[in-house]
């Protein structure tokens, strides 16, 4: 769970990590809901942008999702799910608008440091910062091993 920089959203993970749901805090009332994945999986982090235009999800299978949260049609919509989903009357969750890897299984923590920027610290001592755009593009700009520099510091 996490809660926007004015606590007037609240996003949470399904059970199965395959969901991300976006509340509003005084109505509790449903906002957004997108969908991570089809595989269950563990979410490590959930994360708004300062302004709560977007909020950001790291899971075990070594991926991190960028939702747009106050432009909706930002983010993708799966086309086989759409039209099984509108026979039954059904709107599917949108799809991330933008994602990238990191290695699977390693737990990560990802914030927003720029207004198209999330940087992701992972237990193995891995930094990375990636540029995102509303295109969908993920560029790394910013890799590092902090752990390992510091006991490299340690042993000066």
């Amino acid at each position: 769970m996490a809660f926007n920089p004015e606590s007037t959203m609240l996003a949470t993970a399904s059970q199965h990590g395959t969901l991300i749901r976006v509340f509003d805090t005084a109505t509790r009332n449903l906002i957004r809901e997108f969908r991570r994945g089809t595989d269950t999986a563990s979410i490590f982090c959930l994360n708004f942008s300062r302004d709560s235009a977007y909020l950001c999800a790291s899971s075990d299978k070594g991926t991190v999702h960028i939702f747009a949260i106050d432009e909706p049609s930002l983010n993708r919509r799966s086309k086989a799910l759409k039209s099984f989903s509108s026979l039954l009357g059904y709107e599917d969750p949108r799809w991330s608008m933008a994602n990238f890897t990191v290695e699977p299984e390693c737990a990560c923590q990802c914030v927003f440091v720029d207004d198209d920027a999330v940087a992701v610290f992972c237990v193995d001592g891995t930094y990375i910062r990636y540029i995102f755009g509303t295109d969908g593009k993920c560029t790394r700009s910013e890799f590092d091993m902090f752990i390992r520099r510091r006991i490299e510091a340690d042993m000066i």
